[in-house]
């Protein structure tokens, strides 16, 4: 598997066993089932085949837990895994990659003009109801976390980006 084809999901599970330096996929599953993020969640039948996708590719390895009678598997990143970890944190820079930030939302808001006035104004209302229970959710998430870890810091930024999509359904409040 080539390092720079990493799809966000993969680039996702691959950095959460290497968070964890070992771990099981059904860890790495209840992680992302966890998330305050929306966008990481994913089922267990498209969890499990992605890890072994990546093991084939040679960026996990696994070893079979010994007093396991389950044959659960432990997961690690290898040399090649943690290259392609990091290619795939950068290649978030690319302005394309960037402006592809998904938000139903604001795909939604595109096509108000169809509703009459007052269905906008309940879309918006209920839009911003919806993103303040977000924001309680990731709040108290954020809550838990190490004030210093990474993980804190990334968390801190879907709370700043929920606070801006109020901000704006506010400003579109006040024009419907």
């Amino acid at each position: 598997m080539p390092a720079g084809s990493l799809s966000e999901l993969e680039g996702v599970a691959l950095g959460i066993v290497q968070k964890r330096k070992r771990c099981t996929a059904y860890a790495v599953r209840r992680e992302l089932k966890q998330s305050p993020s929306t966008h990481w969640r994913a089922s267990a039948g498209a969890i499990y085949p992605l890890l072994e996708r990546l093991e084939r590719g040679g960026l996990l390895a696994s070893t079979k837990d010994s007093v396991d009678g389950r044959g659960r598997r432990h997961l690690q990143v290898t040399v090649d895994g943690k290259k392609a970890l990091r290619t795939w944190i950068f290649e978030g820079l690319d302005p394309g990659v960037v402006a592809s930030v998904f938000d139903p939302i604001r795909s939604r808001a595109f096509f108000m003009d169809v509703l009459s006035r007052r269905q906008r104004q309940k879309f918006v209302e209920d839009s911003i109801g919806a993103l303040e229970r977000y924001l309680e959710t990731t709040r108290a998430h954020l809550a838990e976390g190490e004030r210093d870890s990474v993980e804190y810091l990334a968390n801190l930024g879907a709370v700043y980006e929920a606070e801006a999509r109020v901000k704006w359904m506010k400003k579109i409040l006040e024009s419907a």
